[in-house]
């Protein structure tokens, strides 16, 4: 018997070596006694290895980090890390970083090797990022760091950054921009629109929702597969993809009312409310029984505070197209804001009845649950809703709550 046990043991050892060395399976965990760094968010293929390993492991939500482990998101993909010491860290596709942790009593140091990394705090936090060709020491909230080929590129939002290499040194202030090139000092840097670098980290509501697998493979000259790759796109913040998508539908059908819903959200993530509110109404117009265009339009409405134009429009479109999810979720967002909550509730059902894999659906029967007092509902609503899009901010805000 004891031999029987000793032989399995080997064997269990045996297949547990296969999947790491596979890596099948097997996500990445942190197993240091104080991690530096926390995955708040993850969106499509996000991988790190510990220091000194040379394996990489996919990461998922919550993983944890220690210094000096390497974290690298792929193409079409973004993630989100909490850091230590409370700055949130940003990093687009196609980058690669390597946590130092906290040095210097508060300073928090990070290696950026390549790609683009958008850091936020709610408070001034000192921050040290390490490029090929200049170090960034940044006391501020919000900062913008992009490691190219050839050259490193700051923009400072808020605080104050000391870009410098071993030719010289150049003070950043907020909305001030910088480059460093290799074999020369940091210099000013004139952007027009700044923030212009971080679109990709910028969060847009669906409107338009087909799951993936349907446009796996599609035809690049059909506006309907290129309408849902485009809405696929910015849901990981991809926006110049999707917006040569949408210029692409707009050259086949120049009135294609789903292109122009996406234009409109764009628009009013960007906060020109003003150009959004144009685009919602053209795609109405275009397509009068279209629940995207319509849906596109409530939160076009709503931004420029009509909530009883949201609340009419929407009600049009469920009754048009009464299996929409996505129009129920709005309409059970404007019924909440009118204090209308039995209602809300019902909308909010209704949606999470047609689509519940969809996390705006399964984000707003979390807040109708929650004005209900049905808190145990509401956290497995949000729950739900966040491990089916964690970019999303309005689910942790509900958990919070």
């Amino acid at each position: 018997m004891k031999r029987s046990w000793r032989i399995m043991r080997e064997w269990l050892r045996y297949i547990c070596f296969l999947f790491v060395l596979l890596g099948v399976g097997v996500s990445f965990a942190g197993t240091c006694e104080e991690w530096v760094a926390q995955v708040v968010s993850v969106e499509g293929n996000v991988e790190a290895k510990k220091v000194d390993e040379p394996l990489w492991m996919p990461v998922t939500l919550n993983s944890t980090f220690c210094a000096g482990d390497t974290i690298r998101v792929l193409e079409n993909s973004r993630a989100e890390l909490s850091l230590v010491n409370q700055p949130v860290l940003r990093l687009d596709q196609n980058s690669t970083i390597t946590l130092g942790g906290v040095q210097e009593e508060r300073t928090f140091f990070v290696d950026l090797i390549k790609g683009a990394a958008h850091f936020f705090s709610r408070a001034p936090r000192s921050i040290s990022v390490n490029t090929a060709f200049v170090n960034a020491g940044v006391e501020g909230t919000e900062f913008f760091v992009r490691a190219g080929d050839d050259e490193t590129f700051i923009s400072v939002f808020e605080g104050k950054v000391l870009a410098k290499n071993d030719l010289g040194s150049l003070g950043i202030g907020s909305g001030q921009s910088a480059a460093a090139k290799a074999g020369q000092a940091p210099v000013a840097r004139v952007v027009a629109s700044p923030r212009d670098a971080v679109r990709w980290a910028l969060y847009y509501p669906p409107v338009l929702h087909v799951p993936a697998k349907e446009i796996a493979a599609g035809d690049s000259f059909d506006p309907v597969y290129l309408a849902a790759r485009a809405s696929n796109q910015l849901a990981v913040g991809r926006v110049d993809e999707a917006g040569s998508d949408i210029d692409r539908i707009l050259s086949i059908d120049p009135n294609n009312s789903d292109a122009m819903a996406l234009q409109a959200i764009i628009a009013l993530v960007q906060n020109d409310k003003a150009k959004g509110l144009t685009l919602a109404q053209k795609a109405v117009a275009a397509d009068p029984e279209s629940a995207t265009a319509k849906v596109a339009l409530s939160y076009a409405q709503q931004a420029e505070f009509d909530l009883e134009g949201a609340r009419a429009t929407l009600e049009e479109a469920v009754k048009q197209t009464p299996d929409n999810a996505l129009a129920w979720a709005r309409l059970a967002e404007i019924h909440m804001s009118f204090g209308a909550l039995d209602k809300a509730l019902e909308a909010a059902e209704k949606a999470a009845e047609l689509d519940p894999n969809l996390s705006r659906t399964q984000t707003v029967l979390g807040y109708a649950y929650l004005t209900q007092v049905k808190t145990t509902e509401a956290k497995a609503a949000f729950k739900k809703a966040i491990e089916l899009d964690q970019a999303d901010p309005l689910p942790r805000m509900g958990q919070g709550l």
